[in-house]
């Protein structure tokens, strides 16, 4: 088998926004390989669309290249910009790792015994799939407004037209109805959720979520509030991903982030008390995803001699913003009108940090790498 190159693996391109689901593109001139990969596809869950030669262009939304023995032997197309699997038979074992070993990051599956392992890293990725930024929030003590902030960063997003989502996942929360007021119009919340079966569409769910100011609220709307599945909370944030451009989650406190949502988040923002801001231990990181960004939040009143720096370095944590204590935003808060302080140009000021670190960021210009000769 010829020893050129496969396609240079570069990060995903963001989807298109328009609520697909992700798309999985396998090119292959062997339909016996197209049809094993394309029931190992079915099962997940997961968008696959066949190609018998690379294309001149990569489709938009293609978000994993799947390349055959002979797409790799195609030294004429262009490359896809985003992970790159070769997958083949036991035949085509020696060859496809000797390319796999010049191009560091391509994966090779051979099948069919690697046919589970390819099933599984097909649905986590339709895990992290979608082009939305989710960016949690965590408290690292009860107090320190973590509810508060989070719901303002979303509808600071919604403000600004960005399509956004707050997601009420803390296992100690009643609501988050209580800061907001009741909605103007009638909406499923998460008991409704819970008692539904079959998976979340994601233009679906844009659709029957409450909103305020023009961000969509997911929270206990009517029902006792209890802690979420994490099977149901996860399957929300795929679809939420490919449904919003900014997923905003209030997790509750730090101590009890799970792993696997930490892993799905590209950031956690931790806000901690200026008071009590904790010890390092009781913020470190949790998940082995080094892509998930950690920045701590800083509220409260500052204790005599200390300043937010000093206070995000004695949590182990860089400092994202400092939040001092704010009247207006209690007694908002309190009233069930806190949307209404984004009207105060203090308050956004305060805000604009946590905005900027939640919305995604622009999608890079398209571009493809040619394979080398």
């Amino acid at each position: 088998m010829n020893e050129s190159p496969a396609y240079l693996p570069a990060p995903p391109a963001p989807a298109s926004g328009d609520g697909a689901a992700t798309t999985c593109l396998l090119v292959t001139r062997d339909d016996g390989l197209a049809d094993h990969v394309a029931l190992i596809a079915a099962a997940c869950g997961v968008v696959l669309a066949v190609e018998r030669r690379p294309p001149d262009r990569w489709p938009a939304g293609c978000t994993l290249a799947l390349l055959g023995p002979d797409a790799v032997l195609d030294a004429s197309a262009a490359g896809p910009r985003v992970p790159v699997v070769l997958v083949g038979f036991a035949s085509d074992r020696d060859g496809l790792w000797r390319v796999a070993a010049r191009q560091p990051g391509v994966r090779v599956a051979i099948l069919p015994e690697a046919s589970a392992w390819l099933g599984e890293f097909l649905g986590e990725r339709e895990l992290h799939a979608g082009h939305g930024r989710l960016t949690v929030f965590a408290g690292g003590t009860g107090g320190t407004g973590t509810t508060t902030l989070a719901v303002l960063t979303a509808l600071y997003a919604g403000r600004k037209g960005t399509r956004s989502l707050v997601v009420d996942a803390d296992p100690h929360s009643r609501g988050i109805w209580a800061l907001l007021g009741r909605p103007a119009a009638g909406g499923v919340g998460w008991e409704d959720l819970m008692r539904s079966r079959g998976q979340i569409a994601p233009g679906h769910l844009a659709g029957i979520l409450p909103q305020v100011g023009g961000t969509s609220v997911l929270t206990w709307t009517h029902g006792q509030p209890a802690p979420v599945r994490g099977a149901i909370l996860h399957e929300v944030i795929a679809a939420a991903r490919r449904s919003f451009d900014a997923v905003v989650v209030d997790a509750g406190r730090s101590a009890g982030l799970g792993e696997t949502l930490v892993q799905l988040a590209d950031s956690v923002l931790v806000v901690a008390s200026a008071a009590v801001p904790g010890s390092p231990q009781a913020f470190t990181p949790v998940g082995p995803d080094a892509g998930t960004t950690w920045r701590i939040v800083v509220t409260g009143s500052l204790p005599a001699g200390m300043d937010a720096p000093r206070v995000a370095a004695a949590a182990g944590l860089e400092l994202l913003a400092y939040v001092p204590p704010t009247p207006a935003l209690a007694t908002a808060s309190a009233e069930g009108r806190l949307g209404s302080v984004l009207t105060r140009p203090r308050i956004r000021r305060r805000v604009e940090p946590l905005l900027g670190w939640s919305l995604p960021a622009e999608r890079p210009a398209s571009g493809y790498e040619e394979l080398a000769s």
